[in-house]
């Protein structure tokens, strides 16, 4: 495929939106583990990295929203043979291959333990999901099996937005809102474990995939002053559950409010999401930006690379190497610090990408 025939048929804002979510993920994950490492026992400095980190929530959402514009599509010719031949075996490669990369490196530089044996533990840790135990800093491989997930559903989703008219797809995500947000919220909020009916449908990512495709597909029309507000609504959540979950007197609250702030069912980060997605679209014209649509192209390419290699260059600064950024220049360093983590993913995954075979995966 030629450049123009690829210019023409790339959606611009989809690269937008995921060159800015991939940076975005770099930067709320280099907010977290610095908070983590060097900040727990400063409640305002941990206050200022967890704001940051929980304004980027809406990142990996975004993600999936452009997954499920174009998965979704009915245009798009996916048949099970395409599933199963390519995106799945991509996940799958990537999940074992990052499990002995990550296993290997936790005892050949982080313990300095190594051993051919701890080759097996980065099959237990891809097979099982245990990527976290013993403290090891690779939970950001849940977003593999997310994936796997929403390919396994994928012909059964398909189904659905092909068969699906207007009304009948509002009616799905408005289901999946108040069983899997607000409610969930609600539920959480109050400390209660049950549900006022029960929804077959027990996870808030659906409705990411789900409403990605209808707001691409304009079955549902978000307008700018409307994306903006949702926008501003989604920071004003985070920004108040993040002060008040570290401000508060009550550890049981505070638990409660965490359970919220930190996950990608509550109510604001849903509507950031969808307000960024909308935005983005609203502004799309079809012309290129000069330099800016080149740079998102390129870190769109290279984005899933990035996402799985950018924690092991965290690690290897603020963990192998004690590297603490507030002990040298604070913010300004920290700063410094997310961007050569970010261009040495970059990097990385830009040599790869010369590999046969390899760069089909990353």
């Amino acid at each position: 495929m030629n450049n123009d025939t690829e210019n023409k048929s790339r959606i611009l804002y989809f690269s937008r939106i995921k060159a800015l979510a991939c940076i975005a993920v770099v930067v709320l994950h280099g907010c977290y583990i610095t908070g983590a490492t060097f900040a727990s026992n400063d409640r305002e400095r941990m206050t200022a990295l967890f704001t940051v980190r929980n304004l980027m929530y809406w990142a990996v959402p975004a993600f999936m929203m452009v997954s499920g514009a174009l998965m979704l599509d009915a245009k798009r010719k996916i048949d099970l043979k395409k599933i199963f031949g390519k995106y799945m075996p991509r996940m799958v490669i990537a999940m074992f291959a990052f499990a002995e990369i990550f296993a290997v490196y936790d005892h050949a530089v982080y313990q300095k333990d190594f051993r051919p044996a701890h080759l097996l533990e980065g099959v237990r840790h891809a097979v099982f999901d245990t990527f976290t135990e013993n403290g090891m800093s690779w939970s950001h491989t849940w977003y593999l099996y997310l994936m796997i997930a929403f390919y396994l559903m994928l012909p059964i989703y398909r189904i659905i937005t092909k068969s699906a008219d207007k009304k009948e797809l509002l009616y799905l995500l408005g289901l999946l809102f108040v069983a899997n947000s607000v409610i969930t919220t609600t539920k959480t909020l109050i400390g209660s474990g049950t549900l006022i009916f029960y929804i077959f449908a027990g996870s808030i990512f659906p409705l990411y995939f789900f409403m990605g495709y209808a707001i691409h597909s304009e079955k549902l029309k978000i307008g700018r002053i409307l994306s903006v507000i949702f926008i501003l609504i989604g920071a004003a959540g985070m920004i108040f559950l993040t002060y008040y979950r570290l401000h508060t007197a009550d550890a049981d609250t505070a638990k409660r409010v965490k359970n919220i702030a930190d996950q990608y069912f509550a109510v604001h980060t849903v509507l950031a999401a969808a307000g960024v997605f909308s935005l983005f679209k609203s502004f799309d014209n079809g012309k290129e930006i000069p330099f800016l649509d080149k740079a998102a192209a390129e870190i769109d390419k290279c984005s899933f690379g990035i996402y799985l290699i950018h924690m092991i260059v965290y690690k290897h600064i603020f963990v192998v190497m004690k590297f603490d950024p507030f002990a040298h220049g604070s913010t300004g360093t920290l700063i410094l610090m997310m961007l050569i983590a970010f261009a040495v993913s970059y990097a990385i995954t830009r040599v790869l990408k010369f590999l046969p075979l390899v760069k089909e995966i990353i």
